[in-house]
């Protein structure tokens, strides 16, 4: 038992949904970013900000009438996760097994609670069903999780909200508070690789206004979830503390680790907080570089951290004007992936893809032109990389015209002949 109660579960709620509150702001290129602001105080919030299609309906959204929007997809070469849609949905995998189908005459979750045998809390209003067992210790407070999870509210056949539907997982860091309690409670029962279902009451979810139409009055949830993986923060506070001489000692397995949560932990900040997402990934970065590989499998093993690495603080010095140190990351980066046993040439041309950028930053459309000749080369069939190569030439062409008049204009002033 967590010895968490149903007071808890109240004070959460009254934290987190009754001061809510939906705003809209201008990203300053006719888009609108629509975000979710619990606006309190002396405590942590969730800001997610999405780029729109067009504009909302504001006058819709404050009548309380809703309204709808479409999300704008991101470049390839700016998505540092990767997730892969499955060849076909399995719906056991989304949906609640060993429902009673006449459980809805005393109640939609009535035919399942027996089914729920592990207690979370003190007050029994979460409970849980193991589906497959996990491995190693539970997840700790402060880790970096990544899960799938499916939710049902009670009275609805179809799942409220599913990451498994949007081919993509959902990542948090346990403990601050970016979800429902009843999620956070969850997870933290859990292990590695571990699938549970748990039933959840609404002073652990919605609270008893809900959100209608979607989520009923005093709605109680049931979530399906898996945990796909987790990092654990508190090793990299553990590495912080360390002398020189014990960093030294870490074995390369605990090395690559270390690499592995700073990247991930910038790559959930790289959106609405680069310059911290810079300084995670140059954690990393540092990580690796002070190890010294005992021999040429260590050295690939490190090389092959770094290139991700690279090519995250390229994008991050990017996106913070600081174009030199860009092609210095995306460089090393691309030095790597020339070993053989490293090659990858959707690497290699993302890394000269960003050095082009870079370089385009600058207004250096001939050097911008030979990294994108480059990138070509390893990507030849790449859409984003062709029509970047033919705006090129266009702005190219565009230049050499306006220095050609030019020349003309000078030399008419100067009496020159054609």
């Amino acid at each position: 038992s967590s010895g968490i109660n149903a007071e808890y579960g109240k004070q959460w709620y009254q934290r987190r949904v009754r001061e809510a509150v939906v705003s809209t702001q201008s990203t300053g290129d006719n888009q609108e970013t629509a975000s979710f602001n619990p606006n309190l105080e002396n405590d942590k919030f969730y800001k997610q900000e999405v780029r729109l299609e067009e504009g909302i309906d504001i006058d819709s959204l404050f009548a309380g009438k809703g309204t709808t929007f479409s999300v704008k997809d991101e470049a390839p070469f700016n998505d540092f996760q990767e997730v892969k849609k499955p060849d076909a949905w399995d719906f056991n995998e989304i949906s609640p097994i060993g429902i009673d189908e006449n459980a809805h005459k005393d109640g939609p979750f009535k035919g399942i609670e027996q089914l729920f045998t592990e207690k979370l809390t003190n007050d029994g209003f979460i409970l849980k069903q193991m589906i497959k067992p996990g491995s190693g210790p539970t997840i700790p407070s402060r880790a970096w999780v990544k899960i799938h999870y499916s939710m049902y509210a009670e009275g609805h056949d179809e799942p409220i909200d599913s990451t498994r539907l949007r081919s993509r997982t959902h990542n948090f860091i346990l403990g601050d508070g970016v979800n429902i309690a009843a999620l956070e409670i969850a997870v933290a029962s859990m292990k590695k690789g571990e699938k549970a279902r748990f039933l959840a009451h609404h002073l652990y979810c919605y609270g008893e206004m809900g959100v209608p139409p979607r989520i009923p009055k005093k709605a109680r949830l049931l979530l399906d979830v898996e945990v796909v993986m987790y990092l654990d923060e508190n090793k990299i506070n553990e590495y912080d503390s360390m002398s020189p001489d014990d960093r030294k000692d870490i074995p390369l397995e605990g090395v690559l680790k270390l690499a592995s949560i700073c990247r991930q932990k910038g790559n959930e900040t790289f959106k609405s907080k680069t310059k911290q997402a810079y300084n995670n990934y140059l954690k990393g970065y540092k990580i690796l570089d002070s190890h010294s590989p005992s021999d040429e499998e260590e050295a690939w093993k490190l090389e092959e951290e770094k290139i991700r690495i690279c090519l995250n603080l390229a994008q991050a010095c990017l996106e913070l004007g600081r174009t030199v140190d860009s092609r210095k990351y995306a460089g090393e980066a691309a030095e790597y992936l020339l070993n053989e046993n490293l090659n990858n040439p959707t690497k290699l041309a993302k890394a000269h893809y960003t050095i082009y950028k870079s370089f385009m930053k600058e207004q250096k459309l001939s050097s911008a032109k030979k990294s994108l000749q480059e990138a070509v080369k390893h990507a030849p069939h790449d859409s984003t990389i062709r029509e970047a190569f033919e705006k090129l030439e266009r702005a190219q062409a565009r230049e050499n015209e306006l220095e050609k008049n030019t020349m003309l204009e000078v030399g008419k002033k100067m009496g020159w002949r054609d």
